[in-house]
């Protein structure tokens, strides 16, 4: 379990490796992103509902709306490969947005 002594040394080496104006964009795509990962990968299961189902495809439509803003072909592509390009593409985002800042 991470202590509040880690967190801190977390926050302090991300405000000097990003900086105070960086930080709160930062924190934003990373809780969006993670969200939305979140919702895909929990998939909400209906009571007494059709359950696997429901949860599939959710999961599937929710990846491909997510894929289709972040401008990712979605054709042929399964649930996983999705969102390890998704992910990427997040991840990607944010390293040339801090290079090209810096």
């Amino acid at each position: 379990m991470i202590g509040w002594q880690e967190i801190i040394l977390i926050l302090a080496i991300l405000l000097i490796v990003f900086g105070p104006a960086k930080l709160p964009k930062l924190a934003r795509e990373l809780g969006k992103a993670w969200n939305t990962i979140v919702k895909a990968s929990s998939g909400l299961i209906e009571p007494g509902g059709s359950g696997q189902t429901t949860e599939n495809n959710y999961r599937d439509k929710l990846l491909s709306e997510v894929a289709k803003k972040l401008q990712i072909n979605t054709q042929g592509k399964a649930t996983n490969q999705l969102s390890k390009e998704i992910l990427t593409k997040v991840l990607n985002t944010e390293e040339e947005s801090t290079s090209n800042k810096g």
